[in-house]
């Protein structure tokens, strides 16, 4: 398992399992019950996409692409954070934390 996939999957995992924490860690506020369900939904998707893409490999031409298709994943997820960090200001902070890794995951996905 690659170091990025390793992370990626921890991440989620955390999400996952302790929402409220990692929400108060980022905001400084406890997190809306909606909001905890929010975060869950994107750690399992994080935990799922660093199970595929571990899968997929690294080095073959077929792991290259899985990896470029995440990589287009982790933008569009950045790109509908940035949309609701500027359109509600509730949401600014932990959107913009969430866009700000989405777009890490993104560059370091598809070198």
């Amino acid at each position: 398992m690659k170091t990025l996939e390793f992370c990626r999957g921890l991440l989620g995992l955390c999400q996952l399992i302790r929402p409220q924490l990692l929400y108060r860690a980022a905001t400084g506020t406890a997190p809306s019950p909606g909001a905890a369900v929010v975060v869950r939904v994107l750690g399992a998707r994080h935990v799922v996409q660093a199970l595929l893409l571990t899968r997929a490999g690294s080095t073959a031409q077929g792991g290259k692409t899985w990896h470029r298709c995440g990589a287009l994943v982790d933008l569009a997820h950045a790109a509908t954070m940035v949309a609701l960090a500027c359109g509600n200001g509730r949401w600014r902070k932990p959107a913009g934390i969430d866009a700000a890794l989405a777009s890490t995951f993104a560059v370091l996905e598809s070198r």
